[in-house]
């Protein structure tokens, strides 16, 4: 079968929008091959978060709810950014929960998804050289960490609930020329304060639906949290998520039969984590 997002580089343009004759062209082209093209979906949690190893940071942050990556963490997300290069996923498509920890993270994975050959030797995102078309990424507040305090763990939360940074503060950490805010955000706003665990599970899985189906010609990655990670093998098997590492994640495939800009003719997703091997355990 055809992968959605191999035929996909040939017709996005420098801006990462797609023409309407090119996406003719690639629609009569699976019509006559008479076999649909995959897409695949990644879900991942985010690297290794400072307050893990720094207990002393929360009383002096501004934030002490939005921790940022450890170098450690940025290393691991990188790392892993490489492996999913590596392997040939073609990713093109990221969405990324806009708690800081989860957009580090998404800055390390898509400075590795864009590194050009001659820079693929690279140790760090640090310095390497990127073609910034290869990946568009996008905050979506649906990814954010569940909104209660099962979750949210730190003593000092104003009675609102929690925030992060503005958005363009988080845009701006990207690699220039990698970001998409034209995207329609699937949540326009951090949840509510306080949230249920079964509100949260119906967010995730929902977003992680509407973001298949915004993208279906894409191959897709979503960072966000443990929570998210659990919930998207969950809905795909009747299976108990007992844990997923940093930067754990999983992968479902569904073949895409047709699309157009207001429907898209989908088979179901099926579920390729292999329990342990991908640091999800259930």
């Amino acid at each position: 079968m055809n992968n959605c997002s191999s035929a996909q580089l040939s017709v996005m343009d420098v801006d990462g929008a797609f023409t309407r004759d090119l996406e003719d062209n690639l629609e009569d082209s699976h019509t006559r091959a008479d076999q649909p093209c995959m897409q695949n979906f990644f879900v991942m949690r985010h690297g290794h978060r400072l307050d893990d190893f720094d207990r002393k940071w929360v009383y002096t942050a501004p934030r002490p709810w939005d921790p940022p990556l450890t170098e450690a963490g940025k290393m691991r997300a990188w790392d892993k950014g490489k492996k999913l290069r590596a392997e040939g996923w073609n990713i093109t498509r990221i969405l990324c929960s806009p708690f800081l920890r989860c957009v580090q993270t998404a800055v390390e994975v898509t400075t590795a998804l864009c590194l050009l050959e001659s820079s693929s030797d690279s140790q760090s995102s640090r310095g390497a050289i990127i073609d910034p078309s290869m990946v568009k990424v996008s905050i979506e507040y649906g990814l954010a960490e569940v909104m209660n305090r099962l979750a949210i763990r730190c003593g000092s939360i104003p009675p609102q609930g929690p925030s992060t940074l503005e958005i363009a503060e988080l845009y701006a950490l990207f690699p220039a020329g990698t970001t998409d805010i034209s995207v329609q955000a699937i949540w326009p706003k951090l949840p509510s304060w306080v949230e249920t665990m079964d509100a949260a599970h119906s967010r995730y899985s929902s977003t992680f639906q509407a973001a298949a189906d915004m993208f279906p010609r894409e191959n897709i990655l979503c960072v966000t949290h443990g929570e998210g990670v659990g919930v998207s093998v969950a809905m795909r098997q009747r299976v108990h998520v007992y844990g997923v590492d940093y930067c754990g994640y999983s992968h479902a495939q569904r073949p895409i039969y047709s699309f157009s800009s207001d429907s898209v003719k989908a088979g179901e997703f099926e579920l390729l984590t292999e329990p342990d091997q991908s640091g999800v355990f259930f």
